[in-house]
């Protein structure tokens, strides 16, 4: 039977997502305030092997590339503020807030300070959703932290809303949920 032929075949759709940070210490970040959000990419680095007339090549390491974020920038919860917070959270210390001498004055930005213990970034999601809003697929981004934040600029000749760019880079991610192939099931489909 053709896919169009069946009702209860349903195309996963551009707008039907949510995006969720667990963020500690009050700085909230809405779903509702979530505009765009690329989803995660991978790629696998190669290394050529030349012999002879010939050049052959073997997959290396997978790397993963940074997502993108916009939000719209509220005035509560302030979005820049809460940038702000996050990024003292994640265990940056302005200039004129150093104090020489005291432990907490060496302190630097560090992967722990984004996690559970500082701003709170360690669990992020993407979730999917079908037509009745239940979840069919849901990308959990592990150790993220945000690589950039672009609080765009200000203009007399517009009246868009003001936005939030935000990039964020994380270790690796694993999608859960959804009909998919298992282990078990994928089979070589040769062998040399």
């Amino acid at each position: 039977m053709a896919f169009w032929a069946n009702p209860g075949t349903e195309p996963k759709r551009i707008y039907r997502w949510v995006m969720r940070f667990n963020i500690n210490n009050n700085n909230q970040l809405d779903e509702w305030l979530i505009k765009s959000v690329s989803r995660p990419t991978w790629n696998i680095s190669e290394t050529p092997h030349s012999f002879i007339n010939h050049t052959f090549y073997y997959p290396g390491r997978v790397e993963y590339e940074p997502i993108n974020v916009q939000l719209v920038d509220a005035i509560s919860p302030n979005a820049g503020v809460n940038m702000q917070n996050l990024l003292a959270l994640s265990g940056y210390v302005t200039p004129d807030n150093v104090q020489f001498g005291q432990p907490d004055g060496y302190r630097t930005i560090s992967k722990a300070g984004w996690g559970a213990e500082g701003a709170g970034l360690g669990g992020v999601e993407i979730v999917q959703m079908d037509p009745e809003g239940q979840s069919i697929e849901t990308w959990k981004l592990y150790n993220t932290w945000i690589l950039s934040c672009n609080l765009n600029e200000l203009n007399y000749e517009s009246d868009d809303l003001l936005n939030v760019d935000l990039s964020l880079r994380y270790d690796y991610f694993k999608i859960e949920g959804g009909p998919g192939l298992s282990r078990s099931d994928i089979e070589p489909t040769f062998r040399a």
